[in-house]
């Protein structure tokens, strides 16, 4: 069972790095399954540069977890998916966004999985 759930914990965890290094490498082809444009001039920078940070961060940690068996490194990244999916309906309710209700779906996912993970592979 550990096996099985730390192949399915390290799957998101790879994905989130190559995510974030595609944002650095071709933010084109990270922006696009997000349905995003890229921006221009100081917006672009900031666009690239932080959500490289959070996706390499997001992967980071959850291989940190896997790797040290701390539980510890997986908060990071089930507070990071919790925030992103709770801005999302925020950003709906308040900003008029399209309701992403796939993505919020896939976040709130990968952190009870995280939530788990920590709770049955990780010690204190």
């Amino acid at each position: 069972m550990n096996k099985i759930l730390r192949v399915a914990v390290a799957l998101p965890g790879i994905l989130f790095v190559s995510t974030g290094l595609r944002w650095l490498i071709d933010p084109s082809t990270a922006a696009a399954p997000l349905g995003m444009s890229l921006l221009n001039g100081l917006g672009l920078s900031t666009q690239i540069g932080d959500l490289a940070a959070f996706f390499l961060t997001l992967g980071a940690c959850i291989l940190m977890g896997l790797i040290t068996s701390n539980r510890v490194w997986y908060y990071p990244s089930i507070m990071l998916l919790g925030i992103a999916a709770m801005g999302r309906v925020i950003a709906w309710l308040l900003h008029d966004a399209a309701l992403a209700t796939s993505l919020i779906l896939l976040e709130l996912a990968i952190a009870a999985l995280l939530t788990f993970a920590a709770n049955r592979l990780g010690k204190s």
